[in-house]
């Protein structure tokens, strides 16, 4: 069994801001992992995943930084990724937001495992 992912709450909640600031358009945003929380938001929200990596690649090495996740923000859909999401970078995790189900904000997480196999993670948020 995997470890759960540590999260700072603040960190999450950041991230569920931007989704619900972003309302009915998705984004695709870059979270860098040298101090978390430490991310780079991608004001377009029509921007694709293969010049995103480019721009972030480039941010976060200038400030020696590594890429931890790709968040994603898919506002009709749930909260996981497809499996076209893993075909750039898989080794990078997927973090999903979702406002679909009315009332209820939902932030997981995604990985590929060592069969190639899309898992979810476990997020515990600690203070």
């Amino acid at each position: 069994m995997t470890a759960p992912l540590m999260m700072p709450r603040r960190f999450a909640i950041q991230l569920l801001h931007e989704a619900q600031l972003a309302g009915g358009h998705g984004f695709l945003a870059a979270v860098a992992a040298k101090n978390l929380p430490d991310t780079y938001f991608v004001a377009e929200p029509t921007i694709d995943l293969a010049a995103l990596l480019i721009a972030a690649d480039a941010r976060f090495r200038a400030q020696s930084r590594q890429l931890w996740a790709i968040y994603q923000h898919r506002p009709d859909q749930p909260a996981m990724p497809t499996a076209a999401d893993f075909d750039s970078r898989p080794e990078v995790l997927r973090l999903s937001a979702s406002l679909a189900t009315k009332g209820v904000l939902q932030l997981r997480a995604w990985a590929i495992d060592a069969n190639g196999c899309v898992i979810e993670r476990e997020l515990q948020l600690d203070d």
